[in-house]
């Protein structure tokens, strides 16, 4: 028997109709079809109406932009500010937004403020979600479940609202793990390490296979270096925070017509794309001052000026999201150039970092495990790119809701190479993991990559896919996609008469059909 309601209106603000899906789907849920609700959008709302004792009010809105309201609640917000008292109103919020905008969820929280104001009562605190918004929503209409019986504390415990962590205001992350997950030999990959950071607390949410932005410090040499080609001390101060790495056309552009360098000039024409690119492998800007300008030509004050903020390096996260941590798995980059010892800007970062490292979630919900529990799951990853893939299986295991799931891992050679070796034969043996195929390119007289163990597995790989399998594919983008894209063609070539479009490769037809993730880099 419900408690506390006898009518429930159900109003949602909604730009690309996320929000008014989860109004209509609430109002069919068991717990509150019972009391016949009313679903329409925020502009449709009376506040000027009777809202006794017998009434709730349920909000359901994204945020537009960057905290503004939806267009079909615009008219709400009006109407709230200019309202009276509202002490009758009993109400709930659940928010959508996108932890990308500075103002997350801005809209609704500003909703729940004025409300507030006017002494409405919040029956459920305020939720804030990102765009991986499920499983909050699930657990929200639990909630609502209980307090419509009469549990009142329910919705006064229940705490689910994401920090909007970004660049400007990162989580401190202390780094509670390092370990190398390669051995050293005869042709090994430069080391490959699993990194934990502590994040429990912290009010970030993300889901395995988003991303992990890290805010890395640049490196002492470096900024000596160009301190010293500058013969101004004060150089390494100046650009600490700056963006010496990663060199955009435009900053090119502009040393170009500063240092009137007709080489660079003619490197950044269209027709020299591929040999800028070559050049620009394991550069920074010392070598384009170098190779290019004098420090008379580029005054340190205008570089400084060029030069963009630093900017995070994105990692794929390799844990589960109720895991309290989050893991990543990364390639320690060690290179020489032009006689100068170099090292990957983050990577370095975070295996020498003695303190907290700073660092913010994004979600990547293309990379999320497909909604439907039958549709067996194809991995395919190449190095580090088990990184996420290995965030997919621990969230499996952490949901006890087996799937067919088979992992195609390669690398060079199995007694150096073999990331996650244990865990991974551990996921088999428990179930988690149904099959598990590597391709050790080195082991053998001939080359055998991931693509090959496709082939050879091409009668299982037909059933799964016939089963509605979907595809991840984490790796190197240069070869990896269009390897993979080829042997599932040549693997489904026999499935494809009588398709719509002939010119359609099967590879083609499971990427339109939502079923091929990728995360390349």
């Amino acid at each position: 028997m419900h408690a506390i309601a006898q009518r429930v209106v159900i109003a949602y603000g909604s730009e690309s109709g996320n929000a008014k899906a989860l109004a209509e789907g609430l109002a069919a849920a068991p717990c509150v079809a019972a009391l016949q609700p009313q679903v329409m959008p925020l502009n449709a709302v009376d506040l000027q109406a009777s809202w006794g004792d017998e009434a709730l009010l349920l909000i359901i809105s994204s945020s537009f932009g960057d905290g503004e309201p939806p267009g079909n609640a615009e008219g709400f917000l009006a109407q709230l500010r200019q309202s009276g008292a509202l002490a009758q109103l009993r109400y709930a919020i659940f928010g959508l937004g996108d932890t990308a905008y500075p103002n997350f969820c801005g809209f609704t929280k500003q909703l729940d403020a004025l409300l507030q104001e006017r002494g409405a009562q919040a029956i459920i605190n305020r939720v804030d979600a990102d765009i991986g918004y499920a499983d909050f929503f699930a657990r929200w209409q639990s909630v609502l479940e209980q307090v419509l019986q009469g549990d009142a504390q329910a919705g006064l415990a229940l705490s689910l609202r994401v920090i909007a962590y970004g660049e400007n205001d990162a989580y401190a992350a202390a780094i509670l793990e390092r370990r190398q997950l390669n051995h050293a030999g005869p042709d090994a990959e430069p080391g490959a390490y699993h990194i934990r950071l502590a994040c429990e607390g912290s009010g970030m949410r993300w889901r395995a296979g988003d991303t992990l932005h890290v805010l890395a410090q640049n490196d002492p040499q470096l900024l000596a270096q160009l301190a010293q080609w500058y013969g101004a001390p004060e150089a390494a101060e100046l650009l600490r925070d700056k963006e010496l790495r990663q060199i955009s056309k435009g900053v090119l552009r502009e040393l170009a017509r500063l240092g009137g360098s007709d080489a660079l000039k003619g490197l950044l024409k269209f027709s020299q794309r591929q040999q800028l690119e070559q050049y620009l492998w394991g550069a920074d800007v010392l070598d384009v001052l170098q190779d290019f300008c004098t420090p008379e030509k580029v005054p340190l004050a205008e570089l400084a000026q060029l030069l963009s903020p630093r900017l995070p390096r994105a990692y794929s996260i390799a844990s589960h999201g109720q895991a309290g941590h989050i893991d990543l798995c990364i390639r320690h980059v060690r290179y020489e150039r032009q006689g100068r010892q170099r090292e990957g800007m983050a990577t370095h970062w975070l295996l020498t970092q003695g303190g907290p490292v700073q660092v913010y979630c994004r979600a990547n919900p293309g990379f999320h495990l497909a909604g439907d529990a039958a549709a067996p799951l194809i991995l395919i990853g190449t190095g580090t790119g088990i990184a996420p893939l290995m965030g997919l299986l621990r969230e499996l295991q952490a949901s006890g809701q087996p799937r067919q799931t088979c992992l195609f891992f390669g690398e060079k050679r199995q007694a150096q190479d073999f990331l996650y070796r244990e865990e991974l034969e551990s996921l088999q043996a428990e179930g988690v993991l149904h099959k598990l195929v590597t391709a050790f390119s080195r082991d053998g007289a001939e080359k055998y990559y991931v693509q090959h163990a496709l082939q050879e597995h091409a009668v299982t790989l037909r059933d799964w896919i016939a089963q509605g399998a979907h595809v991840y594919v984490c790796g190197n983008k240069q070869h990896l996609e269009r390897a993979i894209g080829a042997a599932f063609d040549a693997l489904l070539a026999d499935t494809q008469q009588g398709a719509a479009d002939p010119d359609e490769t099967p590879w083609q037809r499971l990427g339109r059909e939502g079923r091929v993730h990728l995360e390349l880099y």
